[in-house]
């Protein structure tokens, strides 16, 4: 294999993943947009449960009625904030303005108390649908993926210009 076929197989390669790293962070801010601006109608739910991901992630579960039937959705955050010390006596959690679920807590913590404390079983909480689609839904303020589809378009440019880069590095030999 010539020096010239190594520098375009290195280029289709590494750029290539950036191109698609590029475009997957493209598509996730399209699918984001297109669902948040079908959900135009509202509805008022009533939280049945609280949702735990781990790591102190946690979320309510609005159950929702329309047109007589049920329906359910977990509320998202653009991010979760935790911060966790043994200074920290009081465990607390809120939600800020810009989306973001804030949680502090120190080593032991009842995330179900601090849930509770938040979100209590049985408050109303705003439910955006999709009046073609009810099950398509979110809770509050809809959620943009902005961190996501940043890091996918700044991870995917980096890589394909690192290819670019490496090809002429390659091909100058």
């Amino acid at each position: 294999m010539t020096q010239q076929q190594i520098a375009w197989l290195e280029l289709a390669l590494v750029a290539g993943l950036g191109a698609i790293l590029f475009l997957a962070g493209i598509l996730v801010r399209l699918l984001t947009d297109r669902k948040n601006s079908r959900c135009t109608a509202k509805a008022v739910g009533k939280v049945i449960r609280h949702a735990f991901m781990g790591d102190g992630q946690m979320a309510p579960v609005v159950e929702y009625k329309v047109g007589g039937k049920g329906y359910t959705c977990t509320k998202k955050y653009d991010a979760i904030i935790k911060v966790r010390g043994m200074g920290i006596k009081e465990p607390a959690a809120w939600e800020d303005e810009k989306g973001r679920l804030h949680v502090r807590t120190g080593i032991l913590a009842d995330l179900r108390q601090l849930a509770q404390t938040i979100w209590p079983l049985g408050s109303e909480m705003e439910v955006s649908y999709d009046p073609d689609d009810p099950g398509t839904a979110y809770v509050g303020a809809p959620v943009g993926n902005t961190f996501l589809c940043n890091m996918f378009l700044i991870t995917g440019a980096g890589i394909a210009a690192l290819g670019i880069l490496l090809y002429f590095l390659i091909s100058k030999g």
